[in-house]
């Protein structure tokens, strides 16, 4: 085979491939999530986007997505789509978790994070050990219950990712 049957060859796979990298689906997996004229968040607004929205992936450039959805095309940023549906039960609410509801967290899934002490039985013996009381792992699963209640509405987080150049203001 000599090269110009090489680069024809090479050629006709990806032109093969193309329509399969085209025709990627993303899922929209934050509220909020807004499909932009240009891959800037200060760029114009083309659609606000419901959680769960498909979205059909055109190309990427950055940490943007170029996409379209329901008859509209524009570019979102990808901290914002996930590639597989969220569940329906995290779809919705408007707490600061989106829609993580109250705690269901067990002693044994929270055993290698530091972040959920007193949710393990290490804890617990850590502290007997060190002469304190434990407490009751009621009251940290409430003390979380609490924190996943928490709102803020998008405006204070959209200006709190701005000023913090976070996410899509990263630049």
């Amino acid at each position: 085979m000599n090269n110009a049957s090489k680069l024809l060859a090479a050629a006709g796979v990806l032109c093969l491939a193309a329509p399969a990298l085209a025709q990627e689906t993303l899922y929209v997996s934050s509220e909020g999530a807004k499909l932009k004229a240009d891959k800037s968040a200060s760029s114009d607004t083309v659609a606000e986007l419901p959680v769960g929205t498909a979205l059909s992936v055109q190309g990427q450039e950055e940490s943007w997505y170029k996409v379209s959805a329901g008859g509209k095309s524009g570019w979102i940023y990808r901290g914002k789509v996930a590639a597989t549906p969220p569940e329906a039960s995290k779809q919705g609410g408007d707490n600061l978790f989106g829609g993580a509801g109250s705690s269901s967290i067990m002693v044994s899934e929270a055993d290698s994070a530091r972040s959920m002490r007193g949710l393990n039985a290490s804890e617990q013996d850590a502290a007997k050990a060190a002469g304190r009381p434990p407490r009751p792992l009621s009251e940290y699963k409430q003390a979380l219950d609490k924190v996943l209640a928490e709102k803020v509405d998008r405006k204070e987080l959209e200006n709190f990712l701005k000023a913090g150049r976070i996410g899509e203001y990263a630049k």
